[in-house]
């Protein structure tokens, strides 16, 4: 994903918003043949070391409605109730 995949998979996108950080337009030039996926539309996101950011519902829906708006073929909402957790039980306040 974001510039790691190999020869033969589809270009994806993971982050906070791919639309407003020109990720389209680049996907677009580089990789014309292929749909546009958003694979991880991150709810909130704490790198190592920093402080926690908490994205709002309105926010998260906004760049949803970016993505589609711009061209966008497909959005997982998985990360939207804390990723990989089962019971959707992940998120920020949980551990």
């Amino acid at each position: 994903c974001n510039g790691s995949s190999a020869n033969s998979t589809i270009e994806t996108c993971n982050g906070c918003n791919c639309f407003d950080d020109g990720w389209m337009d680049q996907h677009r030039r580089d990789h014309p043949d292929q749909p546009m996926l958003f694979t991880e539309n991150w709810g909130w996101f704490q790198p190592w070391g920093q402080a926690l950011g908490i994205r709002t519902p309105q926010d998260l829906s906004y760049s949803a409605g970016e993505w589609f708006a711009g061209g966008g073929a497909y959005l997982s909402y998985y990360m939207w109730h804390g990723g990989n957790h089962y019971g959707r039980t992940g998120g920020s306040g949980l551990t």
